[in-house]
């Protein structure tokens, strides 16, 4: 199950992403959907892994879109609130030439998901032993504490610690799986690399994750650190990626994988979800990992 915000993304593509005070003429424009919490239950759901999501949608059509895409991806909705009082989140994509993306957000009801929200959703779909739960850092502070004090024995946290900022507290007894990419790592352990800032949030946690973009992933857990490279593909759109990895992470995780087994298919995963435009224009099936991995 994934905790997380949902959004109607606006995607344009530009021969080159903007600098400050510059006028790019868009050569194209699509709208998808995205939202890191609705993005990596999509992509959890595609690789057979029973999801649910935890967020909010605005009362707008927009809202009404998100839902339908979600079901269609046989995402469970049941929790997912609907604010009549605010928009559904919504996101600006810039993205070059050469699949590069900036991003803008407008959180919408996307900020107005509680820590109670949270405690009421989590009571009903009643997390067990064996279940992920996958969180990241577009969501109030209060969701993810709530989500750190509801965890049940054997119940696995996979927290995605963008964007980077303060990490909510956690149980000693059950400390979080950390996924994070490399500049995010840096930030957040002030160490001059990304094999020394896994080793630190390993440590503080249950096992860390650092995503290097085309380089792979390095995995930490136990005092090693394993590097793990991912397929050459054809770079379209970077956006999303990293989201796709999480949600193929925790279906992984789910399935009763050990964790470098798992990253290595996510690794696999995140570089398919840059073969075409958009946060979900490109999610992989079980099958399609097989494939990619064999060339």
């Amino acid at each position: 199950m994934a905790v997380g915000s949902v959004n109607i993304d606006r995607i344009l593509r530009c021969p080159v992403l903007p600098s400050p005070g510059e006028t790019v003429l868009v050569t194209s424009v699509k709208e998808g959907f995205g939202g890191k919490g609705g993005n990596q239950a999509v992509a959890a759901a595609t690789m057979g892994a029973a999801t649910h999501l935890v967020a909010k949608v605005g009362g707008d059509a927009g809202g009404l879109k998100a839902l339908a895409n979600l079901r269609g991806a046989s995402v469970g909705v049941d929790t997912v609130i609907t604010e009549v009082s605010a928009p559904t989140g919504q996101a600006l994509v810039m993205v070059d030439a050469d699949g590069r993306s900036n991003i803008a957000v407008i959180g919408g009801a996307n900020a107005l998901l509680s820590a109670q929200d949270v405690t009421d959703a989590l009571t009903v779909l009643r997390p067990l032993a064996g279940d992920v739960i996958l969180t990241s850092g577009e969501v109030p502070l209060p969701c993810l504490e709530a989500v750190a004090g509801f965890l049940a024995p054997g119940t696995r946290w996979v927290h995605n610690a963008t964007a980077a900022g303060i990490l909510p507290a956690w149980p000693e007894e059950n400390r979080p799986l950390l996924v994070v990419d490399e500049t995010e790592a840096r930030q957040l352990t002030g160490a001059p690399g990304a094999r020394a800032a896994a080793r630190i949030l390993a440590e503080s946690a249950s096992g860390a994750v650092v995503t290097l973009g085309g380089d792979g992933a390095l995995v930490a857990q136990e005092g090693l650190c394993e590097h793990i490279t991912t397929p050459a593909v054809t770079v379209i759109d970077t956006t999303g990626a990293g989201d796709v990895f999480c949600g193929v992470l925790a279906a992984e995780l789910a399935h009763g994988h050990p964790l470098t087994r798992a990253a290595a298919t996510a690794t696999a995963a995140g570089a398919f979800a840059v073969t075409a435009l958009g946060a979900r224009g490109a999610l992989p099936r079980p099958n399609d990992l097989v494939r990619l991995r064999a060339h």
